[in-house]
């Protein structure tokens, strides 16, 4: 019985939305809620929809905030004294201009106005690249995967297993990361039999349409290492080829912290005497940390 109760109060602490008052370091500010936090990043909501933040780039974070959800970007103005007020736009007349800034309200008469940056903009989103549903930025991703192959250039069909490794510090500002993959191919046909050992370092992307879940795609491209070993009845030959990918698919379907990736690859073995390449179907199952 106490075990249900602490599980059902950690439940509840964890749906309990708390106010706050965000900003980011181009000045613009956002009153949303936070979900949960933890020692990288929040989790805040704005409009209904939700944002991982990391902590390293909010210049202020003021919990118990109240209010709906609002934002507003900074403002300039130049006098003809030269001087600048920086601040946030709070009301706009015929004469007259009105500025929050880091001194308080500041009244100031368009008259005495030499140049103006005017943010009328209000109630804007946080930028994409922070929004849940299409990055994944701040979390490890750890798959496994199997994959079939044919060549144009071969009668033999290959059967891959790998393993994905793509961590949440090689990162590249929420646009994409650099993950590493290793393969183990084999392939058997009546005359010779292949096995291959690929290791590729890739940079990895994902484009969401419409911000719907469902329509979410990804891209993959890297460079690498390729061992093959082909064993016939007459000759047994190995070698260590330069190694390109390609790889296009599908990651709609996301269940907790386990993503599914359908996806068509191509990777070619640069040889000495010829390029071989091979491309067919994958599935993998992606686990975030």
């Amino acid at each position: 019985m106490i075990k249900l109760f602490f599980l059902f109060l950690s439940f509840f602490l964890t749906t309990i939305l708390f106010s706050a008052e965000i900003e980011l370091p181009s000045g613009n500010k956002f009153l949303g809620k936070i979900i949960s936090e933890d020692e990288r990043s929040i989790l805040f909501q704005f409009q209904g929809k939700d944002y991982r933040i990391p902590k390293s780039e909010l210049t202020k974070n003021e919990k118990d905030k109240s209010g709906n959800d609002f934002s507003i970007g900074l403002s300039k103005i130049t006098l003809y004294d030269k001087s600048q007020l920086i601040g946030y736009l709070i009301e706009e007349d015929q004469d007259h201009i009105i500025l929050q800034t880091q001194i308080g309200f500041v009244n100031v008469e368009k008259s005495k106005i030499e140049k103006s940056e005017l943010n009328r903009e209000k109630n804007f989103p946080p930028p994409k690249k922070y929004l849940v549903s299409s990055l994944e930025s701040l979390n490890t991703f750890v798959g496994l995967g199997y994959g079939i192959y044919r060549s144009p250039n071969l009668d033999i069909t290959l059967n891959q297993l790998y393993l994905n490794l793509e961590p949440a510090y090689l990162d590249w500002k929420g646009f994409g990361r650099i993950g590493l993959q290793l393969d183990g191919i084999w392939g058997v046909n009546s005359e010779y039999k292949v096995n291959m050992f690929n290791g590729i370092v890739y940079y990895y992307s994902h484009y969401q349409f419409q911000q719907n879940p469902l329509l979410d795609f990804y891209g993959k491209v890297g460079l690498g290492g390729n061992y093959v070993n082909t064993i016939a009845e007459d000759r047994n030959r190995s070698g260590l080829n330069p190694l390109a990918m390609i790889e296009l698919g599908w990651q709609g379907y996301k269940l907790n912290d386990f993503q599914l990736r359908l996806g068509i690859n191509t990777f070619c073995a640069f040889e000495t005497v010829s390029t071989v390449c091979f491309s067919g179907p994958t599935i993998q199952g992606m686990l975030k940390f």
